[in-house]
């Protein structure tokens, strides 16, 4: 981690928000996305990412902070090209292979060790991020053909996340909290979309997550213009909190949105990165109810030309 990353954690840990789930990190080192990212995959990182925790707790306002642990392959530039099997989503940069039985294993006891990780250098939690790359390779049924343990029917496809689980409890305990990350919609034929996706969901939370973070790709039809996955979220039929990512810019239609619930939480990203006081100005009354965020993305346009994370429009 470097000063101004720390920074960043350090300006939304003081900004009204109550949890930070963090940018995500690579649970292997074949499974980064680039040179740049937040490492978890060996015990000596643990000094490093224990600053982003530090950094927040310090903030002394009872905000708390996930560690987000993902494998990007088949999507990640740096990664061996696996995934459930060898067929890749439409929009995929890369063929992947079929990863074998015993690549699975290994993968889940990579996944439990960073979240022991997680917990030894601080973190409130974690997120498991399925909402693609590699975990969410094995979730959809499009990408999904496999003919064993890990193939086949819904339990089966889900058996992934439920094997890092129960690796992880015999290593952190009951009550670290783990959470994951989904997709809602694969945007394909044959793939999970809002008739399935309550039945994941359902699963998902049988293999012992504390919550359900919804997300989805921009290029399914019909989506809200604001809250972009709310109808997906209204679906599911779960005793865990539901969180909804993705459009959330008016505090207004968020505070409706809440109250009829489920979802139970709203997230957001590229807001705090232009406004990282933005929960506690809401909180205030103080502005517009909405997000100054006109999400054109160009922060993470700065981020894959190796810069740091920052609101471009900001510095113009």
């Amino acid at each position: 981690m470097t000063d101004e990353g720390i920074a960043i954690y350090r300006a939304l840990g003081q900004g009204g928000a109550g949890l930070i789930i963090t940018g995500h990190m690579a649970a292997m080192a074949g499974g980064r996305d680039n040179q740049l990212q937040t490492c978890i995959y060996d015990d000596r990182f643990i000094p490093s990412i224990r600053r982003i925790a530090e950094a927040v707790h310090g903030a002394r306002n009872g905000c708390k902070v996930l560690a987000q642990i993902t494998h990007t392959a088949p999507e990640g530039h740096l990664a061996d090209p696996i995934a459930a099997s060898a067929k890749p989503f439409p929009s995929g940069r890369r063929q992947p292979r079929a990863m074998t039985a015993q690549e699975v294993e290994e993968i889940t006891g990579q996944f439990a060790q960073a979240i022991r990780r997680a917990k030894t250098a601080g973190f409130d939690g974690v997120e498991i991020y399925a909402a693609g790359y590699l975990l969410g390779s094995f979730l959809s049924p499009y990408t999904n053909t496999r003919a064993d343990r890990f193939g086949g029917s819904l339990e089966n496809r889900v058996r992934v996340i439920a094997d890092i689980i129960s690796q992880a409890r015999k290593l952190v305990g009951g009550s670290f909290p783990i959470l994951a990350k989904l997709n809602c919609d694969d945007g394909v034929e044959g793939g999970t979309n809002i008739d399935t996706f309550p039945a994941v969901g359902a699963q998902v939370e049988k293999a012992g997550v504390a919550a359900i973070d919804v997300i989805g790709p921009s290029t399914v039809r019909d989506l809200e213009p604001e809250s972009y996955f709310l109808k997906y979220a209204q679906q599911l039929r779960v005793k865990v909190p539901v969180i909804l990512t993705g459009g959330n810019r008016n505090v207004d239609r968020l505070e409706q949105i809440l109250q009829a619930g489920p979802p139970d939480f709203v997230a957001m990203a590229r807001p705090f990165i232009r406004e990282p006081d933005l929960a506690a100005r809401w909180q205030a009354r103080q502005g517009d109810p909405d997000s100054a965020c006109i999400s054109c993305n160009r922060c993470m346009d700065g981020f894959r030309q190796g810069k740091i994370t920052r609101c471009r429009v900001n510095e113009a």
